[in-house]
């Protein structure tokens, strides 16, 4: 449907310009002889109140509505209403800017991620340090696991987890949004879904006034009148289970070159990178 509203768009641009301009001419033929009628009775009854002046007998004559015009205007009423008219509500460029621009969120809130968990690669090498320690055939790693701590800030506060937690959290809940977006816009059966959507209210992704995902409803709900009401797309087929998120994170540099990705404590971390995942 989405494709056959664009083909009706162009095919119809030429037909619509001439009966909208026949339209337009014949009903603006009609409109002179009212406004010329309004404005004679409005002059002539203006005369009569003050006695002053009595229109000429033949006044009438071009404010008389004549069977040419009538049928004119008629028969470009009827053109206009038996064209088939279509326009493109645009979700295909409407949802890759917005998926675009909530990837641009994704980077900002996992930057704020990285931030915090910096409270956690201190803990991450206290676990390799104690590790290590516990390995060893006497306490000298034990010793530099105490002079570790002894010389560096590796306890938790409460507001570091807070901190931690929210940008934790902000992350997926951007991801999820983001995902949202780019699933609309990347499947063509939702880009028809969501020009049937806006083409019913004859309005276009240009005048939408919000857009929001929600978890609760697994939709992607759009509003063209500030709220009043909204229209949603449903993405339930899209959800993937946590073992799936696990998995795929395996494969993307973001883990791999994390401090839980096998090389952030090796002798050689980008040999180390090269060797378990690959140039």
């Amino acid at each position: 449907m989405r494709l056959t509203h664009l083909l009706l768009a162009c095919l119809s641009v030429t037909a619509q310009a001439s009966e909208i301009d026949n339209l337009i001419n014949a009903s603006q033929n009609i409109r002179d002889v009212f406004k010329y009628g309004i404005q004679t009775i409005a002059g002539a009854e203006s005369y009569a109140w003050q006695g002053q002046g009595i229109a000429p007998s033949g006044i009438v004559d071009q404010g008389l509505l004549d069977k040419a015009k009538q049928d004119d205007y008629n028969a470009a009423v009827l053109a206009v209403e038996q064209q088939t008219y279509s326009y493109d509500p645009n979700a295909s460029q409407y949802f890759a800017d917005e998926a675009s621009t909530a990837m641009d969120v994704v980077s900002q809130a996992i930057d704020a991620y990285v931030d915090a968990s910096a409270v956690l690669i201190e803990v991450v090498t206290v676990n390799e340090l104690a590790q290590d320690a516990a390995n060893a055939n006497d306490e000298r790693q034990a010793m530099a696991l105490q002079e570790y701590i002894g010389a560096n800030d590796v306890t938790l506060e409460d507001a570091e987890v807070e901190a931690y937690n929210d940008a934790f959290t902000a992350v997926h809940e951007a991801a999820a949004v983001a995902a949202a977006y780019m699933a609309v816009a990347n499947d063509e059966t939702l880009l028809e879904q969501a020009d049937e959507m806006a083409y019913d209210l004859r309005v276009t992704y240009q005048e939408a006034a919000s857009v929001f995902f929600d978890q609760a409803t697994q939709s992607v709900w759009v509003s063209f009148d500030g709220g009043q009401t909204i229209q949603g797309l449903n993405l339930s087929d899209y959800y993937v289970s946590v073992e799936q998120i696990l998995i795929e994170g395996e494969t993307m540099p973001f883990f791999q070159t994390s401090p839980e990705g096998g090389c952030w404590f090796a002798a050689d971390p980008e040999a180390c990178y090269n060797e378990t995942y690959g140039p």
